[in-house]
């Protein structure tokens, strides 16, 4: 479960003192939004709207420019050190602080600043225009005082030279620093094209500040295809009002996992930038945990002005016990001089400290009869998952059918829909690890995921759990009978405290096996598909203390047919008797699967014409477990913990029995799994020694 603020500053251009007191301070590719307030989806006014984000619409779709009427600044705001509070925002990308709305619209072709077209007292991302159907001007401010950012976006907005595409441009005015902030968020090209545009600050008509590449700058998050919709490709301008100091190391975001165990090093990455005139080559990087722990590394790296940096501290903080701490991070001694901004400096996080527990990953797979792609997907990295990591019961494997393209096919229903569209999944094949999606070609093999997994590129993957789970579940169909019963039993136990938050546990029943003849993309051998997610894809609320258990049942009653028998979408439907169950806590407000378990089913009560007769002797059973057939049949037997774990398998091919040997096993209550010429069985044993 970890937090994200960061994604690698990658470049940044050269910081310039310019005229009337304002300096510039690039962050190209920053990967961030300034001081990490806003974490919304850049998304078209309709949604913002429609999910009650609480933004103000101030400009709507119009095919000529013009300006709004006055919007009010919700804070105290100098610009240029003149005190402000109300702005105009015009369809093409200009703020200005006149007293009034000008009897001018700048129009949608940018000029180099000072452009007579250009009010005084402007700030411009100038060169879109609102001609598109969802191109909107929305605001909205964040934060709390007195640290507040004001943001006026357009969203989804058009530009001349983009063609049949998009683009998201922001202004921000910041709280008590009065900074200004012009934000690049994201765009679409559907040509290759990209916007030509002019941003920068207009004091007057003789005075003003670009940025370089006006009036023709581009966006810096075309190639993401206009796909990220949040701040992970976002560049930003900032604008600072005053003299430019020496020495000016700002601690900009930090990646910290928000919970640590009790025996590993957390090494606290971070990002700094040199916001001063001066080159640094020397700095110290420090924690303070709150409880008495405090720690320094000395860096030396050298930072030119604007440049970014990536700092680790060494060797790290190590929780003392468990519990919650206050970590404050803070960057200080610049080349061994004070730091000309002390208030950007430091940055603050909670932890939660606990004991781990072995982690059980879950590999979720998104996935259609309909998609030509997924046949090639599940051959060379889904089925290989199952035949190389499943039988040990790591990792889980859950699949959800989907309609991309439409219809989907028999297995789609509203529980994976809504599971789709809970992630935000919009193409298909998709695979997540542990709630983080695996990026992958059509190239990608089984051994490209596992490396991601050992690499623990996927967020969490590898890292320790704080919460342990284990199930088990029933199902009763009776003889002749259409429905079936499935209960699925689950218990979590929680180091963490999980009485605030947003977590959740899923107890998923899922179709093991069967064959799709006539599926459109070919892929006829179904695995472990999931039928329904109890009691809903919501899962239920788990508010548990540190140290705390709880236990759960859910059940369903299923149809049970067969696939060529005419299923149709949202049904819930089971093709034949062999099912499995898995259970998983996530946390919902990240979308970080926590710990998962398989579901040991017991089978009661099935048609004796589709249950394998055999008998499973002793039980007790000490060193060797019998299991004797009527006849010579294709045999297959699995054994399971109660923990949801397969703990051995084996394929004997045509027998009449077989004797295995148990005494490697620990001693207790296991469910042996017996499948021959397709038939299935399954009984509880004891394992004594």
């Amino acid at each position: 479960m970890k937090k994200y603020y960061l994604s690698l500053f990658l470049s940044a251009f050269a910081l310039g003192l310019f005229g009337q007191g304002y300096y510039q301070i690039p962050a190209i590719n920053a990967g961030t939004n300034p001081g990490n307030l806003n974490n919304d989806p850049e998304q078209p006014e309709g949604f913002l709207s429609g999910n009650n984000l609480g933004y103000t619409t101030v400009l709507t779709t119009s095919a000529a420019d013009a300006w709004s009427t006055a919007q009010t600044v919700p804070f105290s705001f100098n610009f240029n050190g003149s005190a402000e509070t109300t702005y105009y925002v015009s369809g093409s990308g200009v703020v200005t602080f006149a007293s009034s709305a000008p009897a001018t619209t700048p129009g949608f072709t940018p000029a180099l600043l000072p452009a007579a077209s250009i009010p005084p007292k402007s700030i411009c991302a100038w060169g879109m225009d609102l001609s598109g159907a969802n191109d909107a001007v929305v605001s909205k401010t964040f934060g709390t005082a007195p640290n507040r950012q004001h943001w006026i976006i357009w969203a989804s907005a058009s530009n001349a030279t983009l063609g049949a595409g998009w683009t998201y441009w922001g202004i921000v005015m910041e709280e008590t620093t009065d900074r200004i902030y012009i934000v690049d968020m994201r765009s679409y090209s559907q040509g290759g094209a990209n916007v030509a545009m002019t941003a920068g600050i207009q004091i007057d008509g003789s005075t003003a500040i670009n940025v370089s590449g006006s009036p023709a700058l581009t966006s810096n998050n075309t190639a993401t295809g206009g796909n990220q919709s949040d701040a992970l490709d976002n560049t930003y301008y900032e604008f600072v009002y005053g003299t430019q100091p020496q020495y000016d190391l700002a601690l900009i975001t930090a990646s910290i996992s928000d919970i640590a165990g009790l025996t590993t090093a957390e090494t606290f990455e971070a990002t700094v930038q040199n916001k001063g005139s001066e080159t640094i080559t020397t700095f110290n990087y420090n924690y303070d945990d709150n409880q008495g722990g405090t720690g320094t590394t000395a860096i030396t790296q050298t930072l030119g002005t604007g440049d970014f940096a990536t700092i680790t501290m060494n060797p790290g903080w190590t929780a003392p016990g468990a519990g919650s701490y206050t970590i404050d991070l803070d960057v200080s001694d610049p080349n061994n001089n004070s730091d000309a901004n002390p208030a950007d400096n430091g940055l603050t996080f909670n932890i939660q400290a606990a004991q781990d527990v072995p982690r059980t990953f879950l590999a979720e797979e998104f996935s259609s009869a309909t998609c030509p792609p997924c046949k090639s997907w599940n051959d060379n990295v889904y089925n290989a998952a199952l035949a190389n990591y499943n039988q040990a019961g790591n990792p889980l494997v859950v699949k959800y059918q989907v309609p991309i393209p439409s219809p989907g096919d028999p297995s789609l229903n509203p529980d994976s829909e809504a599971r789709r569209q809970w992630y935000g999944i919009n193409s298909a094949p998709t695979m997540l690890a542990n709630g983080q999606e695996i990026d992958y070609s059509a190239g990608t093999t089984w051994g490209d995921v596992a490396a991601i997994y050992t690499a623990a590129e996927v967020a969490g993957t590898n890292a320790p759990a704080f919460v342990s789970i284990s199930g088990y579940a029933t199902y009763d169909r009776g003889a002749g009978s259409s429905t079936a019963d499935v209960t699925v039993h689950a218990t979590v136990a929680s180091n963490l405290d999980l009485s605030t938050g947003n977590y959740a546990l899923q107890m998923v029943v899922l179709q093991d096996n069967y064959v799709y003849n006539t599926a459109p993309n070919g892929d006829f051998n179904y695995h472990h598909v999931m039928r329904k997610m109890l009691p809903n894809p919501n899962g239920t609320s788990l508010s548990l203390t540190a140290g705390a258990s709880a236990s759960f049942s859910e059940s369903y009653t299923f149809d049970v047919g067969n696939v060529s028998g005419g299923a149709t979408s949202g049904n819930y439907n089971l093709w034949n008797n062999d099912i499995e169950a898995v259970v998983f806590v996530e946390d919902r407000d990240n979308q970080v699967i926590m710990n998962a378990a398989l579901a040991g089913v017991t089978w009661v009560g099935i048609d004796e014409t589709e249950v394998v007769k055999a008998k499973v002797y002793p039980n007790p059973a000490n060193d060797v477990l019998n299991i004797a057939l009527e006849g010579e049949q294709e045999l297959s037997v699995s054994i399971i913990d109660l923990t949801g774990k397969t703990v051995m398998t084996s394929d004997f091919g045509l027998t009449t029995g077989e004797e295995i040997n148990t005494s490697d096993l620990v001693p207790g209550m296991y469910i042996v799994q017996i499948v021959a010429d397709g038939k299935m069985a399954a009984q509880r044993i004891a394992i004594t020694h």
